[in-house]
């Protein structure tokens, strides 16, 4: 995948409201363009990355008005939750091109 993985997440839970805004308004070393990551996306660093906290973490794909999606990184598995009420982590990624180096 051809993402960047911000060096650390969030030290507090978010709701997933407050965990879009947080990605959103990021900036790290000049670059502004981050984002929380796809429920997929997630699967895929919870398969290849290991320098997580087990927990939740929010992606950013929603199940319906009221819920979104996050993944376990306790045992890698999906959820739909309240992303009004719920807190879980948030850990940002950004999109990089192939030849860019980070």
């Amino acid at each position: 995948m051809n993402i960047e993985i911000s060096s650390k997440e969030y030290e507090k839970q978010l709701n997933w409201d407050d965990a879009m805004m947080y990605c959103q308004l990021l900036t790290i070393d000049n670059k502004n363009d981050w984002r929380l990551p796809t429920k997929e996306e997630l699967h895929y660093i919870y398969n290849y990355e290991n320098d997580f906290v087990r927990g939740n973490y929010w992606s950013s794909d929603e199940s319906d008005i009221t819920g979104a999606w996050f993944v376990n990184f306790n045992n890698g598995i999906q959820y739909r939750m309240s992303k009004h009420i719920i807190i879980y982590r948030a850990r940002p990624i950004r999109n990089i091109r192939p030849l860019e180096k980070i």
